[in-house]
């Protein structure tokens, strides 16, 4: 524990941690903007919250999910659009849920290896524009290879719903806990926004109404601070007509783009930047495709294991509600407290624009480190066909 927590030259520390709000896909405050869009501002927004000085960034990578051509192109135009010079670089990324956490991986790997020296790991969905034509499946498969495939391999292409219903069965998750789990993301998510504690974390977003006016966008709008449980409990399932998955406690559908700038202890030293905290690590576990949620029960202990770390040594927990179900399976198997997961409401209240998700729960992580003043936190999230990824930050502030 102690090795971990000593600070050197070496270390890969963060600069900002900054989201968008997440708002509700097709009628949401950001469904008019294109993906481009909302990453040219959370980059912007960034840079200009931050201080960090453009030209001092080597790369920009990009978490993307569900875009043409995997974003690439029209993420270059944005970081180029968001004042970058010519020598800062783009790339993409596609870990599905875990896209933009990956991100961090992979910059905090350059920047350690000393290739780069100041990255951005980023990520942006807008399923409103990207989600629906084929909802995250791909179009077109050559169906006898498909069908040649074992099981584990043709479940890979398994809707998300049906995972979760999966694990609902499989470790005995019943309909009442989802519901009252999902009750409790609501109303601890309404109590952040009221507090003002979110607006840390967020850039205000300068978007656009369905009839072209102006307006800023600065709040989540899908939380709903009147749930109940006797409202999701009249929900019907949407996988499984017994089943147990409804669109109350899964995960929303959602637009935003989210930003974390790193670089080294040395460099930060150098220019005059102070750190908000430090990436410590990072695990990415393989799990049963089919039973994907159950990602992070296996990414955290392997993290935690290497680094020689206690789950009772860490603060709070950001664990991506994919759908309640799995989040409690994770939070039961692994032996969690409660009260350290999701302090302020998870992706079933807040909405999980898949490739943003990785870098939002970072920054509600380090958001809600620094207000709590505690020390230790780890993002975790389930990925599709069948995986866990997982990150260890200390505070700094």
């Amino acid at each position: 524990m102690a090795s971990i927590l000593k600070k050197s030259a070496k270390d890969i520390v963060v600069l900002s941690a900054l989201r968008t709000p997440v708002t509700k896909s097709i009628k949401g405050g950001l469904a008019q903007l294109y993906p481009e869009e909302l990453l040219y501002q959370i980059l912007k927004g960034s840079l200009e919250r931050s201080k960090v000085d453009p030209q001092l960034v080597d790369d920009v990578l990009v978490g993307a999910v569900l875009q043409t051509l995997g974003g690439q192109k029209v993420s270059a135009l944005a970081v180029k659009k968001a004042g970058f010079p010519i020598k800062t670089t783009v790339n993409t990324i596609n870990r599905q849920c875990g896209s933009s956490a990956q991100a961090i991986t992979y910059s905090a790997g350059s920047l350690l290896s000393g290739e780069n020296q100041f990255a951005i790991a980023a990520g942006v969905e807008s399923m409103t524009h990207d989600y629906f034509p084929h909802r995250g499946i791909p179009t077109r498969v050559y169906q006898p290879f498909f069908e040649s495939a074992d099981e584990e391999a043709r479940n890979v292409l398994m809707p998300m719903g049906l995972t979760s219903e999966a694990v609902a069965e499989q470790f005995g998750v019943g309909r009442k806990e989802q519901d009252e789990f999902a009750v409790q993301s609501h109303l601890k998510a309404a109590k952040a926004i009221e507090s003002g504690h979110f607006a840390n974390e967020i850039v205000p977003v300068e978007a656009r109404t369905p009839e072209g006016d102006a307006v800023t966008i600065s709040k989540d709008d899908g939380v709903r601070a009147g749930s109940t449980y006797e409202k999701l409990s009249t929900l019907k399932p949407v996988f499984k007509e017994d089943g147990a998955t409804t669109a109350g406690n899964s995960s929303q559908i959602s637009d935003g783009a989210s930003a974390v700038i790193l670089t080294t202890r040395e460099n930060a030293e150098k220019y005059g930047y102070k750190p908000k905290a430090r990436f410590i690590g990072s695990a990415v576990a393989g799990v049963p495709a089919g039973l994907m949620g159950i990602g992070p029960s296996a990414a955290i202990p392997q993290l935690l294991d290497r680094l020689g770390v206690s789950t009772k040594d860490i603060d709070i927990f950001e664990l991506n509600e994919a759908f309640a179900s799995q989040s409690i399976y994770c939070i039961e198997k692994l032996g969690l407290d409660y009260a350290k997961v999701n302090p302020y409401g998870g992706a079933i209240a807040i909405g999980h624009p898949l490739g943003a998700t990785g870098g939002r729960v970072t920054a509600t992580l380090l958001n809600g480190l620094r207000a709590q003043n505690k020390e230790l936190g780890v993002i975790s999230m389930c990925t599709s066909t069948g995986q866990g990824y997982a990150a260890l930050f200390a505070n700094e502030e």
